[in-house]
């Protein structure tokens, strides 16, 4: 049982060890198994193929509707990953006029490959028209994708609203639709509480969710984009919470909650239930319909793969490890937790975080394992990685003190371009797409 609590206590207050009651016989040395994981990420050691250049025309419209839309569609080309953006000063002469031509041989002359113009305009209605155009160099002037949305007439709604015009930018120029239209979920620490927070998935208006009083932990977004955690109050049992309901929610079996997570399409839960002197992962259609689905230790952050499999992070020999229905994929020796799915264009992507003592990377594998890969090069403790919707990036916490410094991070799930969008240190992080017609508060 005191192995069982020494693991549990230091997955709650972000600390992954093994428990020295597991081994059987000498540990491997967990320096040497990290080490022997290939780096692909952004450690400046391997060529990087160039991204195709984008030039984004700016403006000088007063609008604030248009003012606002500049401010999030270009950041969020640039977060994606996809693109080298152009900076302003690179601009031909001549595109500062919202309503000028998009000169494509111009962008062309200065590098572009692809141009996208965004405008924003207050109606007579009081409402806000937003559009985005995106433009192929090799074709011609006339734009090969254009998009216009009407929105109420608020500056908040207009900047959330302007992710859905960076999305569907991104998708006519690669083929796949990008996710910014979504709020990233985690657990921040302040003084001895953990509280649930939710934000835009470019790092903006990071807000409480859960009540003061409660130490919460593994916050998962449900159908409807509805945000359910686990918390405990008074030091009692860890029970399920939705937000914007009173109360905890009536969970069968009966346990303390140190986990939950909902499939692709919503229709399935897992949650991890401590029964006894353990901690098991149970599975349903809905929270009082569970039934066990893994029979360990100390089974703990169940997620779920695109096509339906179970992954979670369990007792090994050694240390926590990494399973997937029933099989440890995470080398036996290294502390592996949180883990997540990329839907990924080239294929399901598993990505957790490995390590020991201070020292955590990012891992990503096959949907059952195999083929590990580091994308992360020692930089700080990168932990808590979530998937974007899109299965392109990755979001994670570094404490990492070169570059942009320790807080909030995406990059794509090669380890390239990481961004940093937000200081804030937390944990139990997650992230889901909003559907169209769901507000973000």
């Amino acid at each position: 049982m005191r192995q069982a609590l020494l693991l549990l206590v230091a997955t709650l207050v972000g600390v992954t060890f093994a428990a020295p009651g597991f081994a059987q016989d000498k540990a491997p040395d967990a320096d040497a198994l990290i080490r022997e994981i290939t780096i692909i990420g952004d450690d400046g050691k391997q060529p990087v193929k160039p991204l195709p250049k984008i030039g984004i025309v700016p403006s000088l419209s007063s609008d604030r509707f248009d003012v606002t839309l500049h401010s999030v569609v270009p950041r969020d080309i640039d977060l994606s990953g996809e693109f080298e953006v152009l900076p302003d000063d690179k601009a031909p002469d001549g595109v500062y006029l919202s309503d000028a031509k998009v000169d494509v041989k111009a962008w062309k002359d200065v590098g572009a490959e692809a141009v996208v113009k965004v405008t924003g305009k207050t109606r007579p209605d009081g409402k806000a028209e937003l559009r985005g155009e995106a433009f192929l160099v090799d074709v011609g002037d006339k734009a090969v994708y254009d998009k216009t949305i009407v929105v109420d007439g608020n500056v908040d709604t207009v900047r959330f609203e302007s992710h859905r015009i960076s999305d569907a930018l991104i998708g006519a120029l690669t083929g796949t639709p990008s996710a910014f239209t979504s709020q990233m979920s985690f657990v921040l620490k302040v003084g001895k509480q953990r509280q649930v927070y939710v934000m835009d998935s470019d790092g903006h208006d990071p807000h409480l969710i859960s009540d003061r009083d409660l130490v919460a932990l593994s916050p998962a977004f449900g159908k409807d984009h509805e945000l359910f955690y686990a918390a405990s109050r008074n030091r009692g049992a860890y029970k399920v919470y939705q937000h914007g309901k009173t109360g905890p929610l009536k969970v069968s079996p009966r346990g303390s909650v140190y986990g939950l997570a909902f499939n692709s399409d919503k229709s399935e839960v897992a949650i991890a239930i401590a029964q006894g002197l353990g901690i098991n992962i149970f599975r349903g259609p809905d929270l009082f319909h569970l039934k066990k689905a893994a029979d360990a230790e100390l089974a703990l952050e169940p997620t779920w793969s695109p096509t339906g499999k179970l992954a979670y992070s369990a007792a090994g020999k050694w240390s926590q490890q990494i399973w997937v229905e029933g099989k440890a994929v995470s080398p036996g020796g290294l502390s592996a937790a949180s883990p997540t799915y990329c839907r990924h264009p080239d294929g399901i992507r598993l990505i957790y975080m490995a390590g020991w003592n201070d020292n955590f990377d990012l891992i990503t594998t096959g949907e059952t394992g195999g083929g590990s890969l580091r994308i992360t090069a020692g930089r700080g403790r990168n932990t808590y990685p979530a998937c974007s919707p899109d299965g392109r990036l990755v979001a994670f916490f570094s404490t990492r003190t070169t570059g942009e410094g320790p807080g909030l991070y995406i990059m794509r799930i090669d380890g390239r371009r990481p961004k940093k969008i937000s200081t804030l240190m937390g944990e139990d992080l997650t992230w889901s797409r909003l559907p169209d017609q769901k507000s973000r508060r």
